[in-house]
């Protein structure tokens, strides 16, 4: 029987909710994670692991072997416009991949073995904001000093606060067996989307193919990944889809929220708007915002501490606006071709760490041609 107070509430039990838990575990921290989901349960993403995002899951554990947490791992990365191979690059460090089914519970199951308090398949149904108390559906209340949000890009964050959530993508994928298929490289298609990109993702036993950019209403997300299915001749036979919302260029803004509320991840709208990367961001948020409550000004120094993530969003923004655009699109898809040493080094210096931010756009190509 959960008690009625705790100092953190956590909406959310992903890898936002979990970076925050897993940090305020370590400290002893009174905490209680709140999901509707039982764990483990299903979770539509591509489960690209780059290096900085490794870095900050190998923290989580405290120097533990991580290695279970992971599928596979990739060292070539292809670029197709459509089906017609751009580039074919090797990196210098494998990057990681994870199904985010099993990734998930382990770090739900790495919190509860640190004595971390979640309560699994419990929605929650109203926040009071002034009484600081959260009403879950099944009639219980509870209250708390700090309450984080970290339940996704449609967070019910948005709606009670009343914030903005704008420039969201949406994503469809499928899961199919990897016996017999020669995928084992992270393959990325342009093309079958005017603003996203498909993929092909190596997962151990299976690869992830999936699609996934700006919403739009009017687009059949599903039909695009059939036949983008259809044109890798791939023997599918039944396939699941699952699809999902996503931030995808605004960071939601957090200044004026209340002093004791935080918003993560998805529900803070930290994603890569080019990428769309969000593990790195979920999970750096969490922690960030653990590691602000336990400061001596948290809603100072939370605000403080995602500086950056919010340059990224803002900027990746821009370069998204560039990038898909129509004719700009098609000339740098065009200018890819056969440009396999400078993807390598793009992946490594923009997607595996943000050595550089969007706006360094040009720097990139220069450094690297000074480079060679």
């Amino acid at each position: 029987m959960s008690k009625n107070h705790y100092k953190t509430i956590i909406i959310g039990g992903g890898p936002a909710g979990m970076g925050a838990a897993l940090t305020l575990a370590k400290n002893n921290a009174d905490v209680c994670v709140i999901d509707k989901s039982v764990f483990p349960r299903n979770k539509t993403c591509a489960g690209l692991v780059t290096g900085k995002t490794f870095d900050l899951i190998e923290g989580l554990f405290d120097g533990k072997s991580t290695d279970e947490l992971f599928c596979c791992t990739a060292d070539i990365v292809k670029l197709f416009k459509r089906t017609e191979l751009l580039t074919e690059s090797v990196l210098n460090k494998p990057v990681r991949l994870v199904n985010r089914r099993d990734f998930d519970a382990a770090l739900v199951e790495e919190y509860k073995r640190r004595g971390g308090l979640i309560l699994e398949g419990k929605k929650c149904a109203e926040v009071d904001y002034e009484t600081n108390t959260v009403a879950l559906s099944d009639g219980e209340t509870l209250s708390y000093d700090y309450l984080l949000f970290a339940d996704g890009a449609l967070s019910m964050s948005h709606k009670s606060l009343k914030t903005d959530r704008r420039s969201l993508a949406f994503g469809i994928e499928a899961y199919i067996p990897s016996e017999g298929l020669d995928f084992n490289s992270i393959n990325l298609y342009f093309g079958y989307l005017n603003s996203g990109y498909a993929w092909v993702f190596p997962h151990g036993k299976t690869v992830c193919v999936g699609v996934g950019g700006i919403l739009n209403k009017s687009v059949d997300y599903r039909g695009i990944l059939t036949g983008l299915i259809q044109d890798l001749g791939l023997n599918a036979g039944e396939v699941k889809y699952t699809g999902a919302f996503f931030p995808y260029g605004y960071a939601v803004p957090q200044d004026k929220l209340p002093d004791n509320i935080m918003l993560l991840g998805d529900a803070g709208g930290f994603a890569d708007p080019i990428s769309g990367e969000g593990l790195y961001m979920s999970i750096g948020s969490g922690i960030y915002a653990a590691q602000a409550i336990v400061s001596d000004d948290p809603k100072k120094t939370y605000l403080n501490s995602i500086k950056d993530y919010i340059t990224v969003v803002k900027d990746g923004k821009k370069a998204q606006k560039a990038f898909f655009s129509g004719p700009t699109h098609k000339m740098l898809l065009n200018k890819m071709k056969g440009k396999n040493e400078f993807i390598s080094f793009f992946f490594e210096k923009m997607v595996d760490e943000y050595i550089y931010g969007y706006r360094d756009v040009r720097k990139i190509y220069s450094d690297y041609k000074n480079k060679k």
